[in-house]
């Protein structure tokens, strides 16, 4: 129960740093917010993999590292569309 735990924060703080650096690359900047957002759902698959091979060791059948990696792909992934979303709708300032 507690690795639960660790393992939900550890998906929230990611997701955390992920949208202060594209936020603080981007500023004001409608190109740079949607670009990161694109940049952002072409690395979900290296976070699959990242994340399959870091966690692959403590699950011997796994299953858990399976649903943990792909939770986690799909969470990144929503997230840079999500990123592109608020580029497009946002005025840019010059």
């Amino acid at each position: 129960m507690f690795m639960g735990y660790v393992l939900l924060i550890g998906i929230i703080l990611t997701l955390v740093l992920t949208n202060y650096i594209v936020f603080k690359f981007s500023r004001q900047n409608k190109n740079r917010r949607i670009w990161s957002g694109v940049v952002l759902i072409l690395i979900t698959p290296i976070v699959f993999f990242v994340t399959m091979g870091i966690l692959s060791p403590f699950d011997p059948g796994g299953f858990g590292t399976g649903l943990y990696s792909v939770l986690n792909t799909f969470l990144f992934f929503v997230n840079g569309i999500t990123i592109i979303i608020i580029g497009l709708f946002t005025k840019s300032r010059i």
